[in-house]
């Protein structure tokens, strides 16, 4: 049982915590967090890289009379993000002020989501991912829709629930047309990947999957959701919903679209138009973030840019590139966080957003210019930080699958230290200090930051702690 305590955990938690005061809810809240993330630890210590099964397994009836089944699992491709997804919701509940409007409630539903963040990584029963794809949306909506900021919260609430529900519904229909067309009466995602539909049917039935998939990424064009709902969501949310959430598409690509449907049909051919969007959201993103003079927009079309290398590994169809994209994703899930820290703390000292508005303020705030800098390098890609190995694993595996897909690619290579350190130097330096005094961030707010920082040196100097765990779809594949 013990997956099942890794999202039973923090939704029991959500359950309690929304009826608990302000200071006794953080409190549990935290510690929660930190036993749902000492129990993933456990996982991914006792994870077992050459055994090409899902480890950890777990199965029970559940609607037996339709053949849906409570199953999970974690293989290479999902444990790290588990830890991941446990990390970063540990950091969300420390971000959280306990003065906030309806704190109780927040954390709840903060816990709530992650709880089904979670089950998607870890369902290896098709109509489960479902559920659980379904449920760590619903808190989503509620987060952005009562404690959004901003000037219209709501509108990017709505937003956000209509892209989404438009892709789950395609991917409720995919589920049922799974089961209907390979005529094998069951949603076991390691039988169905062996027993594939006919190569006119896998089409429209990848077409569902991966439109669900595409939205949330999110992948070009379908990434219009994202702007408003990263402009309205509160920072702690921002830790999980941008760290992570976003990694749940990819890895529905990994898990689901990749194996379940291999066999591309005539002309259309979707191993070549969904990289072709990645590289496109790639230029895109980056060209977006150069012009933005709201440093959290830049933080979020920054967000857009970098999943598209993640796309691009996994439809690079290698090991070098798909191990690139998962190594990627926990490098974004590392980063993006402790840049929208770093915006919120900047927004909330000079009382702006305005990029160029601000200047000069590494005299005033000394040790926020020196992390800042770690972090600026990191999401730049600078070698020996944790981004640069995997961007280069994900442009090599893109070379060796079409040389013209990494070239454009590599123009968000160029890019990104483009609006990086214009975002970095334009706040941090100027001939004159910033006008007036400010406090430079505080010990528990560099204690927010620490893990992540660690992490960035960590998985730049030995990202085979990762890697030496992935286990590549190219080489396993799902039938197992």
């Amino acid at each position: 049982m013990t997956l099942t305590i890794v999202w039973l955990l923090p939704l029991a938690g959500a359950l309690l915590i929304a009826a608990l005061p302000p200071h006794v809810a953080k409190y549990m809240g935290v510690l929660v967090s930190l036993g749902t993330l000492f129990v993933t630890g456990i996982v991914a210590v006792l994870f077992a890289p050459d055994y090409h099964r899902f480890q950890f397994a777990e199965v029970l009836p559940w609607i037996p009379q339709l053949h849906v089944f409570y199953r999970l699992g974690v293989d290479g491709i999902s444990v790290w993000l588990l830890v991941l997804n446990a990390l970063l919701t540990v950091v969300a509940m420390l971000a959280t002020p306990v003065a906030m409007r309806n704190v109780s409630r927040f954390l709840a539903l903060m816990l709530a989501m992650s709880a089904g963040m979670a089950g998607v990584l870890m369902a290896t029963d098709l109509v489960l991912f479902y559920v659980f794809w379904e449920a760590m949306l619903i808190p989503a909506y509620f987060l952005l829709w009562l404690f959004g900021v901003g000037v219209r919260p709501g509108r990017a609430a709505v937003k956000f629930v209509l892209f989404t529900l438009v892709g789950s519904l395609l991917m409720l229909v995919g589920v049922i047309g799974e089961y209907v067309f390979t005529g094998q009466q069951t949603f076991d995602l390691a039988k169905l990947a062996t027993i594939p539909a006919s190569s006119g049917i896998q089409f429209g039935l990848f077409f569902l999957f991966a439109l669900a998939f595409a939205i949330k990424t999110p992948i070009f064009p379908f990434h219009t959701w994202l702007p408003d709902a990263y402009a309205a969501a509160p920072t702690p949310m921002l830790i999980t919903f941008a760290g992570f959430m976003g990694k749940t598409g990819a890895f529905g690509f990994l898990r689901i679209a990749i194996p379940l449907f291999p066999e591309p049909v005539g002309w259309w051919d979707w191993r070549w138009v969904v990289p072709a969007l990645a590289v496109a959201g790639i230029v895109w993103g980056a060209l977006m973030a150069v012009v933005q003079r709201d440093m959290k927009m830049l933080v979020a079309y920054s967000s857009v840019s970098h999943m598209g290398f993640i796309v691009l590994g996994i439809f690079s169809f290698n090991v070098q590139g798909q191990q690139g994209a998962i190594l990627q994703m926990v490098n974004h899930g590392i980063i993006i966080p402790a840049l929208f820290l770093l915006v919120a703390w900047i927004a909330e000292r000079t009382g702006t957003r305005d990029r160029s508005a601000i200047a000069g303020l590494a005299p005033r705030m000394p040790i926020m210019a020196g992390v800042f800098t770690i972090v600026a390098l990191a999401a730049l890609g600078l070698p020996g930080l944790n981004s640069f190995v995997g961007e280069f694993m994900t442009l090599l595996g893109a070379w060796e699958r079409a040389p013209a897909l990494a070239i454009v690619g590599a123009v968000g290579l160029v890019l990104a230290p483009v609006y990086i350190l214009r975002f970095f130097q334009g706040a941090m330096y100027a001939e004159k200090p910033y006008e007036r005094p400010v406090d430079d961030i505080h010990a528990s707010q560099l204690t927010l930051l620490a893990p992540l920082v660690i992490l960035m040196f960590a998985l730049g100097l030995a990202p085979g702690v990762l890697t030496n765990l992935m286990t590549s779809i190219v080489q396993v594949g799902l039938a197992r």
